[in-house]
């Protein structure tokens, strides 16, 4: 059985934690160490993927090292993928810098204040959605659609960078989502409506809500 989906799911999540603190970017740091672990974990079910056997321990029974894991991803796509191995070179090199900054800031209290941009969240989960699409060419865009409302978000974060060349696009996304619904389509008879939300629970609910119809207007714009 495939852990494909079990991997999609963590990263949904992780866009999600994202996501849920869009305006205050008070969850920047928690969402980029949950992109990196997931980095990992995308790399090591490419390798138990492509051999069954695999383990992510060494013979002395230590567990290998985030270097040693990107060292067999690159060994495989040289041998069996070589036409793709640039790109996965040039993800993996920004992927290892990602990881050598969460250690920085992760082990040390010294960088508990560090300010962490939106930037770089961005950066790291388009890198992540375009490394698993090129680990998993053959599911991934499947398990992707299966799993909640993550091709929402996918679609949101990949509109948050092209932002960063086109600052247009921000205002043409803030004017799909201030028009959007904050409730289901069919909002139940009984119980109290919150007619007042805060920017980021109305981010979440349009997300929620908004199903494949908000989806296709948000990738209209990439």
């Amino acid at each position: 059985m495939s852990k494909l989906p079990y991997l999609v799911a963590e990263i949904n999540a992780a866009l999600e934690v994202y996501l849920s603190g869009h305006a205050g970017q008070q969850y920047n740091r928690t969402a980029f160490i949950l992109c990196d672990d997931c980095a990992e974990l995308a790399s090591k079910l490419f390798l138990l993927t492509d051999t069954s056997t695999w383990s992510d321990t060494k013979a002395n029974g230590h567990f290998k090292t985030f270097k040693d894991v990107s060292r067999e991803v690159r060994a495989i796509f040289s041998a069996k993928r070589a036409g793709d191995h640039a790109v996965a070179a040039a993800l993996l090199k920004r992927i290892e810098t990602r990881r050598n900054r969460r250690n920085e800031f992760f082990h040390s209290t010294s960088l508990l204040d560090l300010n962490f941009h939106a930037r770089d969240c961005v950066e790291a989960f388009c890198d992540l959605l375009d490394y698993g699409n090129l680990l998993f060419p053959t599911d991934w865009a499947t398990e992707v659609g299966g799993a909640g409302n993550m091709e929402t978000c996918e679609a949101l974060i990949r509109l948050d960078r092209k932002t960063y060349g086109d600052p247009s696009v921000g205002p043409k996304v803030n004017n799909i989502l201030a028009g959007w619904p904050r409730n289901s389509p069919k909002p139940k008879p009984k119980g109290c409506e919150v007619t007042h939300y805060a920017e980021d629970m109305h981010l979440r609910l349009a997300i929620r809500n908004g199903g494949n119809a908000l989806r296709d207007k948000l990738r209209a714009l990439l």
